[in-house]
């Protein structure tokens, strides 16, 4: 009988233990949104009886690994990621939303008459929009969004695909009048899981839906001034 006990109790830890999981993501760039980000889904797979941890790994690999399950998913990517990383399910919740926008010292040019072209490599949103506008000029990819801007006021470059959120920071240190800086498009941005944690998506979706009502994503928002 007190085998049997022991036995009881051993299975009711594993089941909690099993329930009460960590899910880890590589830890993204610091930025404003990246911690909104971060703060609202600690929120979101706590409600959920989850936790989330960020681990350092190289942004570069980070959507092969998460495709491959060595990761549990992504924090934050555009959708259309699942057309080439197939193991990877998204929260149907849009984070928040960013723009695109191309800066150049043509102001003049069309996105096409851009004779060479600055992007941050791993952000699949400037390779996507050259590929469906089959931009055809002289590709540069950087780590970095200042690396890019260094390229564009070095006039090594003709223009730069990015981020608006990553281009705010540096207008201040710029010449604006001499250059033209354009939106080509809005892109939300999703939470994504390896499909292994598919069980959890339609979870995370109402709980986010829940934070929503509450007033709580606005006010992290507001909080992280997205």
């Amino acid at each position: 009988m007190r085998n049997i006990k022991i036995l009881w109790i051993l299975l009711l830890s594993h089941c909690s233990l099993a329930q009460a999981k960590t899910l880890y993501f590589n830890r993204p760039a610091d930025t404003p949104q990246a911690r909104y980000v971060v703060e609202l889904l600690s929120l979101a797979y706590k409600d959920i009886g989850h936790s989330l941890e960020l681990i350092d790994f190289d942004q570069q690999t980070a959507l092969i690994a998460a495709n491959a399950g060595e990761l549990d998913g992504q924090l934050g990517r555009i959708a259309g990621v699942t057309d080439s990383y197939a193991n990877l399910l998204y929260v149907d919740f849009p984070l928040y939303s960013f723009n695109l926008q191309l800066i150049s010292h043509c102001t003049s040019c069309s996105f096409n008459q851009i004779e060479s072209m600055a992007v941050q490599s791993g952000y699949l949103v400037a390779y996507q929009y050259m590929m469906d506008n089959r931009y055809k000029g002289e590709l540069i990819e950087v780590k970095s969004s200042a690396a890019q801007l260094n390229l564009l006021i070095q006039k090594k470059v003709q223009g730069a695909l990015i981020i608006d959120f990553h281009l705010r920071k540096h207008l201040p240190y710029m010449d604006v009048d001499t250059i033209k800086i354009e939106d080509l498009m809005t892109i939300d941005s999703f939470h994504y899981l390896h499909q292994k944690h598919a069980a959890l998506i339609p979870k995370l979706k109402v709980t986010l839906k829940k934070l929503e009502q509450k007033g709580i994503i606005e006010v992290l928002k507001a909080k992280y001034r997205i």
